[in-house]
């Protein structure tokens, strides 16, 4: 099946599933909240649980709002369908991700023939191709939230750029999809301008020294001596094998931190083996030291031409 067909039917998508919502009962304390019960079983008004095909999700707030993977995703399929041409449409890679039965997930779209390139002094030219990612939770643990992002296809980092690229709506009774809408048709303008925010950090020159103090600042490191294998110190370490290929840029050290946040490695390994919510944690704290103040002073140009040592 072409791409552009999984863009309009969702029998295939596991990601396209149901969820029923039942009165919660309490039955006894040493049960969770909102197991159905027997006739014994008192109502708690202020609660309801979430099910999927009759297997338990979670217990939420009365007034919690479902939003059906479906009620967003379509919509912006629609979208892209209005927006791409075919051609584009038919390489477009979906990755659908389904957790915990369904409590967590997230679709992925990447575009690989919309892509922008950077080239770094050193002569080496990277491609960043236009990434979609919606992420939907069952649990109560948070808002339904679309990523607009890049990927370095060099080595398929997944470049989350921070809290601008974010479109968050929490589940209430007012939600609708026309933020997601609304962002969705600004991503082309956000993917050209960050891909050119690239080149200046790729342009940018930048000393071991002072990228090691702003990754202490970044992860709160502790003092030297207390540094024993600390994130701070890996980092740096990615930074060094990034610089060898990248040059010491900026840009060499923002593809050290997404290494961290999109791989599973000796270097970064993961509590659990495989666990690709982690990685998605990862990338947020990623996106969100790329969209500090700390990281957007240190990356300034006009910054390194005064004080680059």
């Amino acid at each position: 099946m072409k791409m552009l067909e999984h863009l309009t039917v969702t029998e295939d998508r596991e990601i396209f599933f149901n969820v029923e919502e039942q009165p919660c009962y309490y039955s006894h304390p040493s049960q969770p909240s909102g197991i159905f019960g027997g006739t014994t079983d008192a109502l708690v008004p202020d609660k309801k649980v979430l099910t999927r095909n009759g297997d338990y999700l979670s217990t939420t707030n009365k007034n919690y709002r479902v939003v059906l993977n479906g009620e967003v995703l379509l919509p912006l399929q629609k979208q892209m369908i209005n927006f791409f041409d075919p051609s584009v449409l038919n390489n477009v890679k979906i990755q659908d991700t389904v957790l915990k039965n369904g409590r967590v997930c997230w679709a992925e779209y990447t575009f690989p023939d919309i892509a922008s390139g950077i080239t770094t002094k050193t002569g080496h030219s990277t491609k960043f191709n236009l990434r979609f990612i919606l992420k939907n939770t069952f649990d109560g643990s948070g808002s339904v939230l679309l990523y607009s992002g890049d990927i370095d296809t060099f080595c398929t980092n997944g470049m989350i750029s921070g809290s601008y690229d974010v479109t968050r709506k929490r589940h209430t009774k007012n939600f609708t999809t026309e933020g997601f809408i609304l962002a969705f048709g600004k991503s082309m303008d956000r993917h050209h301008e960050q891909v050119i925010r690239y080149q200046q950090w790729a342009d940018t020159q930048v000393s071991t020294v002072k990228v090691k103090q702003l990754l202490d600042k970044l992860t709160k490191a502790p003092d030297q001596r207390k540094r024993k294998n600390i994130l701070s110190d890996r980092l740096l370490a990615q930074f060094t094998d990034e610089a060898d290929v990248r040059g010491g840029n900026v840009f060499a050290l923002s593809s050290a931190l997404t290494a961290y946040a999109s791989h599973n490695s000796e270097r970064f390994p993961l509590t659990k083996r495989g666990d690709d919510l982690s990685l998605l944690k990862r990338q947020e704290q990623v996106g969100k030291w790329l969209s500090s103040p700390v990281w957007h002073e240190f990356a300034s140009t006009e910054t390194w031409v005064k004080d680059y040592v």
